[in-house]
Parts: C-alpha cells; sequence; structure tokens
C-alpha cells in the first residue's frame, strides 16, 4: 500500500494545502510548529475518523475539536493511495459533519461495500491494510519518543499475531471466544460463588423438593401423635380464654378506680384554678382603678409627654447658662462705666492744658530744642562746640525723666496698669529717638552747627512761643513746661487706650446680649409651650414649675407603663389558667360561672364513681395497670400462638398426604436432579473448550515467535553495527537481549535509553513485517525516531530505511537538519521526496 497524494482543505493550521507522496522514501522537514504533528493526525484522522467527546480532566480538548481550522471554512479533506494489486482509492471525508466516502479509481462511490460499526464508523482501512486503529498506532506509526510499547500495546500484537497466524483474519480473537465461552458458562450454568444462575436455581429447587418429601414422609408417618396434640392444644386455648376474661374484668375495675382518682385529681386542681382566679381578679381591679387615677393625674402633665430627657438636661443647662450670662453682663456694665468715668476724668484733665493738642505737640518738641541748643551754647563760650557725647547724655536724661514720669503717672491713674506701663516705655523710647535725632542736628565733629549757624531770630521767635505758651499753663521754666508737656502726652496715650478698651467692652457687651436673648428665646419656647408663663418674663421659680412637672410627667408615665405591664402579665395568667383548665377538663372555660358549673358536673361524676367502685372486691395494693397489661399481652399471644398451632394442625389433619402425593414428590426430586447434572456436564464442557483454546492460543504464538525473533534480530544488528544480533520475544512480547560478552540476558531498560528505543524500534519493524506476511505492504510512518541515537547508529537506521523504502513507502517527519543530510547521503541517486514544510 501506498499514499500517493494528501489534499487538505483545512485541518489545523493547514488550508488547501497539497502533498504529493513518492512510493519509496518521503521526509517531511520542518522546525517546531510548522505542522509535522498535524499533519500525521490528518492522515491518521483519514484512515480511521477523529474521536469526539469532552474535555479531559486536564483540560485537553478531544481530537475533533482540537484540530478544528483556525481559519478555513472547510473541515477535511481527500487522501488517495494504492494497494499492492494495483487498485487505488480516494477517501473524502468532512470532520465537521463526521462523514465518510471512499471511491474507487473509476469514481464509483464504494462507500457500502465496507462493514461498518457505530463507533468506528466506515472500516475501508482494517480491510485494506489489516490493522485496527489501535494495532496501527502501535506498529506502523511511530511518534517521537514513542517507540517503546506498553503492556497493553503488547497484548494486542500478540492477540493480532496469533490471530492471523491461525486463520488470517484479525477479527477471529482468541481472547474473545474465551470471554464467550466464560460468559455462555456464566449464562447457562454458573459457579458455586454465584446465587442467580441456572445452576443455583435448580439446586434451590431441588433442595425444596427433597425437603417436601421428606416433609410427606414424615406427616404420613405421625398422624395419631397429631390427633393428640390438637386435643392438648384446644383444652389449653379454653384455659386461657377463662384467664384472659378474669384479667379483662380486673382491668375494667382498676380502669374505674383510675378513673376516680383522675376526677379526684381534676376536682382538687379546678377548685385551686377557680381560688386562684378570683385572687387574679380582684388584683387586676385594684390596679385598674389606679391605672384610672394615675391617668387622670397624668392628664394635668400631658404638656410634658413630647418633651425627653435630652430637652430636660438642655433646659436645665440653657437656665445656667442664662444665669451666668446676666452676672456677665452686669461685670461687664460695671467695667464700662468705670472705663466712662476714668476717660471723663482724663478728658477733664487735658482740657484744662488745650495748648497741648496732638497737632502742636510736634511744634512745641521742635521750638523746645531749638531754644536749649542756642542757651547751651550761650553759656559755653570758650568752646565753639559742644562734644556728641555730652548731648547724648543730655537728652538721654531728659527722656529717662519723662519715662519714669509717665510711669509714675500709670500708676496713680491705676494701680500697675499694663497699659500705662506700655505708654510710658512707648513715651520713652520716642524721647530716645528724639536724642537720637538732637544728637546729629549738632554734630560739631564735622562742622554743620554753632550758634552762629542757628540765627538769633529763630531763637527769638521759638522763645517767645515757649514764654507764652508756658504763661498759658502758669510753668516758670522750660524744665517745668517739659515735665508738665511729657504728662500731657502720657495721659493722651492713656486715653487713646481706654477709648480702645469702651470697644472691646462694647463689643463683648453685645455678644453677652445675643447669647442672652438666645437662651431667653430657647427657654421661653419650653415655657410658653407647657403654659408655665404667659409673657416674656420668667423667674428661677418658672424653671423649678417647669423641672417637677417634667419629673412628675415622667414618674407617672413609668407609673402607667408598670400598671399595664402588671395588668397584662395577670391577664395572662389568667389565660393560662383558663387554657389549664380548658387541657383539665375537656370543656371551654370563658367566665367564673363556667368553671364553677363545671367543678358542680365533676363533682357529680366523683360522687357516682365512687358509689360504683363500692361494689367490687378489693384491688390489690400492688397491682398497676402496667403489670396487668402486659399480663393480658402475655396471654393474648399465648392464645394466639395456641389457635394457630391448632388451625395448622387442623389444616394438616385434613391435608394428610397419600401415597399418590408422595410419589410425585418422589418424582420431582428425580427430574430436578437429572437437569442438574445436565447443567453440570454443560460446564464441565464450557472449561474444556476453554482450556483448548488456550493452549491452542500458546501454540500459536509459540510457531510465530521464532521469525519475529529472527527479524529482531536481523534489524538490530544493522542499526548497532553488528553489536547486538540476538533479541528473544516470550508470548506476551517481553524482551530479552543478549549483550556481546555476557551471559546472561538482560531487558532494554537495562541498556542505555538510546539503545532500548533502538530494540523496541527493532521489534516494530519486524512485527509490521509479521503482520504483512502474505498480506498488503504498509507503509511505515516516522515521526524523529532517532532523537537518542547517535550519528553512526542514526546513519546505520538510514541505510536500513533505504532496503525497507525498496519494497514499502517510508513517511518520514523531522525537525534536524542532521537526519536530512544524513538521509541524502545514505539515498545517494535513489532519490528523496523533500517536502520543507
Amino acid at each position: 500500500m501506498k499514499i500517493r497524494k494528501i489534499n487538505i482543505s483545512g485541518f489545523g493550521k493547514f488550508e488547501n494545502r497539497i502533498f504529493t507522496l513518492n512510493p519509496g522514501m518521503n521526509i517531511f522537514y520542518g522546525c517546531n510548529e510548522s505542522g509535522k504533528s498535524t499533519l500525521q493526525s490528518f492522515i491518521k484522522g483519514m484512515f480511521y475518523g477523529l474521536k469526539g467527546g469532552k474535555r479531559t480532566k486536564d483540560g485537553i480538548l478531544p481530537p475533533v475539536k482540537q484540530y478544528k481550522p483556525w481559519t478555513a471554512k472547510a473541515y477535511g479533506g481527500s487522501l488517495e493511495y494504492e494497494l499492492d494489486d494495483g487498485s487505488s482509492y480516494t477517501i473524502v471525508r468532512n470532520f465537521d459533519k463526521n462523514t465518510v466516502t471512499v471511491y474507487d479509481k473509476y469514481s464509483n462511490n464504494i462507500t457500502g461495500n465496507f462493514p461498518a460499526g457505530r463507533e468506528e464508523g466506515v472500516k475501508f482501512a482494517e480491510q485494506h491494510m489489516g490493522l485496527s486503529e489501535s494495532c496501527f498506532e502501535r506498529t506502523v506509526f511511530i511518534g517521537q519518543m514513542q517507540s517503546t510499547i506498553n503492556s497493553e500495546g503488547k497484548k494486542i500484537i500478540a492477540e493480532r499475531l496469533t490471530n492471523i497466524k491461525h486463520t488470517g483474519d484479525e477479527e477471529v480473537s482468541f481472547r474473545k471466544a474465551i470471554e464467550t465461552l466464560k460468559e455462555a458458562q456464566m449464562t447457562y450454568v454458573g459457579s458455586e460463588r454465584t446465587t442467580t444462575r441456572p445452576l443455583n436455581i435448580i439446586n434451590s429447587r431441588l433442595q425444596e423438593a427433597i425437603e417436601e418429601e421428606q416433609e410427606y414422609i414424615r406427616l404420613h408417618e405421625s398422624c395419631m401423635d397429631m390427633f393428640l396434640e390438637l386435643e392438648r392444644l384446644r383444652k389449653r386455648e379454653a384455659e386461657l380464654r377463662n384467664r384472659l376474661d378474669e384479667l379483662s374484668l380486673l382491668r375494667k375495675k382498676l380502669d374505674k378506680k383510675i378513673e376516680t382518682e383522675k376526677l379526684e385529681n381534676i376536682y382538687g386542681t379546678l377548685g385551686k384554678c377557680l381560688e386562684r382566679i378570683n385572687v387574679i381578679e380582684n388584683e387586676i381591679a385594684g390596679k385598674k382603678q389606679e391605672l384610672d387615677e394615675t391617668l387622670v393625674r397624668l392628664k394635668e402633665f400631658e404638656v410634658f409627654k413630647d418633651y425627653s430627657r435630652k430637652d430636660y438636661e438642655e433646659m436645665v443647662s440653657d437656665y445656667t447658662n442664662y444665669v451666668l450670662l446676666r452676672r456677665d453682663l452686669e461685670n461687664c456694665e460695671a467695667e464700662w462705666r468705670e472705663n466712662e468715668d476714668r476717660i471723663k476724668e482724663i478728658r477733664n484733665e487735658i482740657e484744662r492744658y488745650g495748648i497741648f493738642s496732638e497737632d502742636a505737640l510736634p511744634k512745641m518738641d521742635e521750638a523746645i530744642q531749638n531754644v536749649l541748643l542756642f542757651e547751651r551754647e550761650s553759656v559755653n563760650p570758650e568752646k565753639d562746640e559742644m562734644h556728641p557725647s555730652a548731648l547724648k547724655k543730655y537728652v538721654s536724661f531728659a527722656a529717662l525723666t519723662a519715662g519714669i514720669i509717665i510711669l509714675l503717672l500709670s500708676f496713680l491713674i491705676k494701680p500697675y496698669s499694663p497699659i500705662a506701663t506700655a505708654a510710658g516705655l512707648l513715651i520713652s523710647a520716642a524721647a530716645g529717638a528724639l536724642m537720637i535725632i538732637a544728637a546729629k542736628q549738632v554734630n560739631v565733629s564735622n562742622g554743620e552747627y554753632s550758634p552762629e549757624s542757628i540765627g538769633k531770630k529763630k531763637y527769638m521767635e521759638n522763645s517767645k512761643l515757649l514764654n507764652s505758651w508756658m504763661e498759658q499753663v502758669n510753668v516758670k521754666n522750660i524744665h517745668d513746661f517739659i515735665r508738665l508737656k511729657n504728662m500731657i502726652e502720657a495721659k493722651i496715650a492713656k486715653l487713646h487706650e481706654l477709648s480702645e478698651k469702651r470697644q472691646k467692652i462694647t463689643e463683648r457687651k453685645n455678644d453677652i446680649l445675643s447669647r442672652i436673648e438666645e437662651f431667653e428665646t430657647r427657654i421661653q419656647t419650653r415655657l410658653s409651650q407647657t403654659g408655665l408663663v404667659k409673657d416674656e418674663n420668667f423667674t428661677e421659680e418658672d424653671i423649678r414649675k417647669w423641672r417637677e412637672g417634667f419629673e412628675i410627667c415622667g414618674t407617672l408615665t413609668q407609673t402607667v407603663k408598670d400598671l399595664e405591664t402588671v395588668l397584662n402579665s395577670l391577664n395572662q395568667e389568667r389565660e393560662s389558667i383558663c387554657r389549664e383548665v380548658q387541657v383539665i377538663s375537656g370543656t371551654r372555660i370563658g367566665v367564673i360561672a363556667d368553671l364553677e358549673e363545671e367543678i358542680k358536673n365533676i363533682s357529680a361524676r366523683l360522687e357516682n364513681a365512687k358509689a360504683e367502685l363500692g361494689d367490687w372486691v378489693p384491688l390489690p395494693d400492688n397491682l398497676t395497670r402496667d403489670d396487668l397489661e402486659l399480663k393480658i399481652k402475655l396471654l393474648g399471644d399465648e392464645l394466639a400462638q395456641v389457635s394457630l398451632q391448632i388451625n395448622t394442625l387442623s389444616t394438616r389433619l385434613e391435608n394428610i398426604p397419600d401415597g399418590e402425593m408422595i410419589q410425585m414428590a418422589h418424582e420431582k426430586v428425580r427430574l430436578l436432579t437429572w437437569e442438574r447434572d445436565r447443567k453440570l456436564f454443560l460446564g464441565k464442557a464450557l472449561e474444556i473448550a476453554m482450556e483448548v483454546l488456550t493452549e491452542a492460543s500458546v501454540d500459536i504464538q509459540r510457531n510465530y515467535s521464532p521469525y519475529l525473533n529472527e527479524s529482531m534480530g536481523e534489524i538490530l544488528d544493522k542499526i548497532t553495527g553488528g553489536r547486538y544480533k540476538e533479541v528473544m520475544a516470550d508470548d506476551s512480547l517481553k524482551l530479552n537481549i543478549q549483550p556481546p560478552g555476557v551471559a546472561e540476558k538482560v531487558v532494554p531498560e537495562q541498556l542505555s535509553s538510546g539503545t532500548a528505543d533502538q530494540v523496541y524500534f527493532a521489534l516494530r519493524l519486524a512485527t509490521v513485517r509479521l503482520m504483512e506476511k502474505d498480506g498488503e505492504t504498509l507503509p511505515l510512518f516516522l515521526d524523529d525516531p532517532f532523537v537518542q541515537y547517535d550519528e553512526e547508529r542514526t546513519k546505520n537506521a538510514f541505510k536500513l530505511l533505504c532496503e525497507e523504502s525498496g519494497r514499502r513507502q517510508i513517511i518520514l517527519f523531522t525537525c534536524r537538519k542532521r537526519e536530512l543530510e544524513l538521509a541524502r547521503e545514505v539515498f545517494g541517486d535513489k532519490g528523496i521526496n523533500i517536502v520543507n514544510l
């Protein structure tokens, strides 16, 4: 068999790709992810279809979904191949619709000529290649690192080799035959371990028939004994019935006694309930009267019911703040009056010396400095100039004197006034500044000032002004004038200070008035809502009344709640007692009169019960209802058992088996025994058939093993360059290799991974040769099988493939340039079909 052409419409990454193959060696070369594995899956899918289903537990998609085209609309393609007899076929598959069509070389649709399975579909590949899908994957289809065959694969291959060797048909399976025989044995016979099989059923029926026959014989022999036993049982039945009647009468008397005691308990309990209800009714009446009185009194204070404890606390807080603010207002007004008196006093003093206005003071300072400087120069004519340090000392003394006077005045005006002290310090600082200015003006070191430069005319003018001012204020010398001027300046500063203080006092007073008005409004609102104050004025007594009203309202409200709770509790207790009475008496009790009537009825019933009980004989003191019921039950059970035995014996006596019935039971046992023996014979025959088939299967496997071993040795000898020649496979295809120079055989896993891979490759190729013997030559599909081979053995493997390509088609998939170059070197002019993916 040889594949001619592969036409892929859409499969995985491939779309509209056509590949033409040679009869010999074909190499598909490409790097990873170039589509080699996809192309292999397409070829296998074209022959055997793609499995569907759900994802695996690892999340892997089933093949039919895994190879869904990435971009192409069609999902499928066609494949052309030719058999050894020259017939050619074309396979067309649509994987989307899961359909397959087979055409012969004349384009005739011959799909119906092949058998089909529910899961496998049309089995044209099995018929043409002689391989099932599982056998195909484990022989001619060798994937990368997959030369090793697992135990299941070995079992499948061994079975197929056995079938072909013996029958020439893979569909014939010794394993299936054994399973069929076992199933037939279980279906038609069974075994000792089964319970529902035919043999088990026959054994069960035979045992029942034997027991029935034995029972018939025993009954027939014991007829007289049964008559005597029946008479004895009838006498015992009469005794039991009499004793049971006596116990029933005793139970009736005991029930009447229990009923009497129950009535006595009910009568006593209902009497106590009546007393308790009367007490509760009296308590309810008293509480209702107390509640009505409390509600009447609460009516007087209902204006406070909308107020909460928070309102109460706010009322107390507002009034407290209101009182404190009124005190602050009084203190503020007193301070304001004191400040006004002081302002008035200082203004009067300043008005006495009107010449010392704030506008005139700078001019006075200039005149005083001019006169003092001129006179000082006149007093020291021998010196043309005054030393600057002397002038500074003079001015400093004058400034210090003025500061001390101001400070003393501030203490006289108001003891320890910080404002006055500050004013004195400011004036002293101003005097110091004037001293520095005067010192600069008389800086004689530079020759800028002298008595001649000042001018007598200016001195006379200033002296005249100064004398006029001194006369107005009635002072005799300039020093007293200076002291008076400094004192007036201090009073002016103090007046400014008092004016600022008056502004602050006024602002504070307005703030207090605003807050007082706010608290007054809130207090007045609450008082007005309760009706305690009609106008805007309120007193502390009004506040006290409001608080007392709130407290009384709260107390009365809580009292009402407590009384309602007590009444509710009493009503519930009364209802509970009524329900108890209803349960005890079994009648509905609505009012006390109903309860009293019920007590009278129970009393009458109790008298009647006592009267009836007095006519009977006394009961045993230690007798209880449970003991009596137990005795009656035991007697009843014994009576029922005796009656059953009487009925059974009567029936048996009526149906005593005669000789004919015993003979029929014996015949039934004989027939069932014969049927059992027949089933045992059939089971033994099936066991012998299974033994014969098993021995035949082993013999057949041992017949093909020499050929398989010889072929494997030949292949391995060529790949390993003569190092390994002997390979043996047992009945289960377990391999043993004879290494050179070693006495013992080893398994492939004891060798290097590369050598083990080569051993299993030899097994696969030898298996293919054996399977296709006298049959169809199969193509060989290889996917990088030489990954673990060294270069020498890879070259040997290609030489082996070169020989194989002469009689079979080989399709190799690889991604290694080394293998491609070795293939070209080995095949030479024979030609290789290389397809670059």
